[in-house]
């Protein structure tokens, strides 16, 4: 019975050591759901955050909108959602998931027109996107996508939405549409956020500010994970300097905590 007692013994404080284990790290696991245009700049922030903090981050990157209505029908979890529009952020408060009182808004971007590269088209004013020139306009889903709505916004603004509509594609999110604009025709542009352009890009020109909802990026935990103190201290690193350099660097706008 003793020999039975002392193997089980040392078992048994394995498996609490493993369970112990396995709740620190979950303890110190944050959920993310990024708008997508942002995801590469949260993962190189991210990166510092945890060698820093020694927690783990995972991504969840999707347009603003899916991944809203994900969370709200609870198809995706998460600790703390970043949206690339106050609209998708308002839904997220609005659904009782998030505080408005703990949403920050700590970066800004811009829209341009841009094509491949390699592409001979040579356009200078927003109005020839209606002239035969342009076959295609790539942008995203204004739906669910904030860039694409923001791109919309402008054309109907400026009364080239009708002219222009059926030359549209739109994409669920921003890396697809890059990444369809950087192999496309020369007869091609797609209108996207500039952070999101790349050595294959070829910006035309940027677009009028003052055509659209102003460009800015939303974050906030969910309630759920509000009082954990590691979700906390992620959302002020965000704010930090260091943060701040990073996604100044990968071309995104950025602004002082309000």
């Amino acid at each position: 019975m003793n020999k039975i007692l002392r193997g089980a013994v040392p078992a048994a404080l394995c498996v609490l050591a493993a369970l112990f284990a396995s709740a620190c790290a979950s303890a110190d696991t944050i959920s993310v759901a990024v708008a997508n245009s942002t995801c590469s700049a949260m993962q190189k922030m991210g990166k510092l955050f945890e060698q820093r903090s020694g927690a783990h981050i995972n991504y969840q990157c999707k347009s603003s909108g899916l991944l809203a209505k994900g969370l709200k029908g609870g198809a995706i979890g998460a600790d703390i959602y970043v949206s690339a529009s106050k609209e998708w952020m308002d839904f997220m408060v609005s659904a009782g998931l998030v505080g408005s009182e703990q949403v920050i808004s700590p970066w800004g971007n811009e829209l341009v027109v841009a094509t491949a590269k390699d592409s001979p088209l040579a356009l200078s004013a927003w109005a020839e996107l209606a002239t035969p020139r342009v076959t295609t306009i790539l942008i995203g889903d204004p739906s669910t996508a904030p860039f694409g709505r923001y791109a919309k916004e402008a054309m109907q603004h400026t009364g080239i939405w009708e002219a222009a509509k059926s030359k549209i594609i739109t994409k669920k999110h921003i890396t697809l549409l890059a990444d369809t604009l950087a192999v496309a025709d020369g007869s091609t542009v797609g209108i996207m956020f500039s952070s999101n352009t790349t050595p294959s890009h070829r910006i035309l020109f940027k677009v009028d500010e003052t055509w659209h909802t102003p460009i800015r990026y939303y974050a906030a935990p969910l309630k759920s994970a509000a009082d954990r103190a590691i979700v906390a201290e992620l959302l002020r690193f965000m704010q930090s300097k260091e943060a701040q350099a990073i996604f100044e660097m990968e071309g995104f706008r950025v602004y002082a905590s309000e």
